[in-house]
């Protein structure tokens, strides 16, 4: 009896393991759909390669843990979750880190997200579309990781900029940022208006009364000139 039993045993997990085997091999669970959320600049083609993702493979090779590791080497990609849902779907919703602005490196230009990480260095200027940051050397720079200059405080004023100009909806407006030995930063915006800002104090406030000076300054077709906002008081236009 205990031998006709394991007989029985024997033939059940040897036809659930060829019936495993052929669905494996069928076209059934062969991979075929990419779902991506959360996607702003990297494309379909970017997640594939950064996810080391194959179509046409089957879908019982990938592991959603192998996945989500093998995009956070990608340093565009701050954080992943990734489902495999059988038979033929990976699921993957994504945190970007996005540009803000680049920074000049040794004949290259470095570019950093808001929190100063290095996510990719440009050799040719054409193909960097963020502010340019003046008087800032680095000192040190690897892709993935915080940039390091000698002076902490002029990069934390600097990315605070960014953000209340990224708040402020006038980000995509600046072309340059400059900050000299004193710690005066002045902008410049790709009409060619240049914004006094002093030691940068107050700058949600003040970046959203630029956006308001800008607007009026379009309307009215001026493009060039002095916006000085080193104090307090309301913005102050003059002609350069």
């Amino acid at each position: 009896m205990k031998k006709k039993y394991k007989i029985i045993t024997f033939i059940m997990i040897l036809i659930i393991c060829v019936f495993g085997y052929i669905l494996i091999k069928t076209d059934y669970f062969i991979f075929k759909k990419l779902n991506v959320v959360g996607q702003v600049k990297l494309s379909r083609q970017d997640v594939l390669i950064s996810g080391k993702i194959e179509p046409g493979k089957n879908i019982y090779k990938y592991s959603s843990k192998e996945i989500r590791k093998n995009l956070l080497e990608n340093p565009y990609i701050e954080d992943a979750n990734v489902k495999v849902r059988l038979p033929d779907n990976i699921i993957i919703d994504l945190k970007e880190r996005i540009a803000m602005c680049a920074i000049p490196y040794m004949g290259s230009y470095a570019l950093i997200n808001e929190e100063g990480i290095v996510l990719k260095v440009e050799d040719d200027l054409k193909n960097v579309d963020v502010p340019l940051i003046g008087g800032i050397n680095l000192q040190k720079l690897k892709i993935g990781k915080n940039v390091e200059i000698k002076d902490d405080d002029v990069l934390k004023k600097i990315l605070d900029l960014l953000n209340a100009c990224n708040n402020a909806k006038i980000l995509s407006n600046i072309s340059q940022i400059n900050i000299d030995d004193n710690k005066n930063i002045d902008i410049y915006t790709i009409n060619g208006i240049r914004v006094l800002l002093g030691k940068g104090e107050n700058l949600d406030y003040k970046m959203t009364q630029l956006n308001k000076v800008l607007i009026d300054l379009y309307t009215k077709n001026i493009k060039v000139g002095i916006v000085d906002m080193r104090y307090n008081s309301y913005p102050v236009y003059r002609p350069e």
